[in-house]
């Protein structure tokens, strides 16, 4: 057989690749998972507060990440998240928010496309709401 002919795989060698691939993929899964959203803060009366994005990474239902917003008077705001996501919502601290706004927690759940969360955010006494779109 000349040197240039390919070599076809036997049966062991094609569950060793499928088993090798699969093992792959269930490490990939398994790892974590950045993201990053386009994200709007609208106050109670539905005026957008602020604009910016999240950036998240997921660890099985742990979440954390950072946001970088800017508010509509044009003062930058940044945060921390941490949290988690059970069943495809979500449930983030937004800490160290440079705003000021102390004990920031999100609810948010996905949209019919799944692609766009939107939920409540309770700091203390004063409420208002996220609209977070995937990147």
């Amino acid at each position: 057989m000349p040197a240039d002919t390919p070599k076809f795989m036997g049966a062991k060698q094609m569950i060793k690749l499928a088993s090798t691939t699969a093992v792959a993929l269930v490490a990939l899964t398994a790892s974590a998972f950045a993201a990053g959203y386009s994200v709007t803060e609208i106050s109670a009366v539905g005026i957008k507060r602020a604009n910016g994005t999240w950036t998240l990474s997921t660890e099985g239902d742990k979440v954390s990440g950072k946001a970088e917003l800017q508010l509509d008077n044009g003062t930058p705001v940044t945060y921390k998240i941490d949290g988690k996501v059970e069943g495809g919502a979500y449930t983030l601290n937004l800490s160290d928010r440079t705003d000021g706004k102390k004990d920031c927690v999100w609810t948010g759940k996905p949209n019919e496309s799944g692609k766009v969360f939107e939920g409540p955010v309770v700091c203390g006494s004063e409420k208002f709401s996220i609209r977070a779109g995937v990147q």
